[in-house]
């Protein structure tokens, strides 16, 4: 396991009795059907290939910039599941699955058919990422392959969104477990006893 996140961890066991802890992650723009294609796809389709899912992720969007808080604890079991699963032999079967999708995408007839493979992207996405920004989880084969395959799908998954029909409405709302919920995130964050944090490590 990376020194960057056996530090992280150290220094955020003070925050362990302060309720449910989420670490801020990301801002970028997306609509709700991305959004909960994102969801899906990172707790019910990674649980499919990992044994283990992002079930309680917070998406907040104001204005259709989303923001999104990965719960802490959720965090430490996905660096297990890293420990575990990931060889060369999965990392294979994860990129084939992947340009399988990618072949499947060629014939896509309606909104369902590119919220289905945008699901089915994620455990992909999400393991491709994380390598990406510690290499230390992986082998150099494993190193070189991503390289590969990043540099000739790259836009892929941008470009699949944008071949769906994306409502206009809402744009401001909190988006938890499968559930859109339209209050403000400080209350919903008190109402849950959820502590937020940022970090660069994970």
């Amino acid at each position: 396991m990376q020194k960057a996140l056996k530090k992280e961890k150290f220094c955020l066991r003070r925050y362990d009795e302060m309720g449910n802890v989420y670490i801020k992650y990301i801002t970028r723009e997306g609509s709700l059907f991305d959004i909960k294609a994102w969801y899906e796809g990172e707790s019910k389709e990674f649980e499919r290939w990992t044994g283990f899912g992002f079930y309680n992720t917070i998406f907040v969007s104001k204005n259709g910039i989303v923001t999104v808080y990965y719960n802490k604890e959720e965090c430490d079991k996905f660096e297990n599941i890293l420990d575990e699963k990931l060889n060369e032999d999965f990392f294979n079967n994860l990129c084939d699955d992947f340009f399988g999708l990618i072949e499947e995408a060629g014939n896509i007839k309606s909104d369902e058919d590119v919220y289905n493979i945008s699901v089915k992207c994620w455990p992909a996405l999400t393991i491709f990422d994380e390598i990406s920004k510690y290499p230390e989880w992986a082998t150099d084969d494993i190193l070189r392959r991503l390289i590969r395959v990043r540099k000739t799908t790259e836009s892929f998954h941008y470009e699949l969104s944008k071949r769906a029909t994306h409502s206009e409405l809402p744009k401001d709302y909190i988006f938890f477990r499968g559930e859109l919920i339209q209050k403000p995130f400080k209350i919903f964050t008190e109402e849950n006893n959820i502590t937020i944090i940022e970090s660069k490590n994970i």
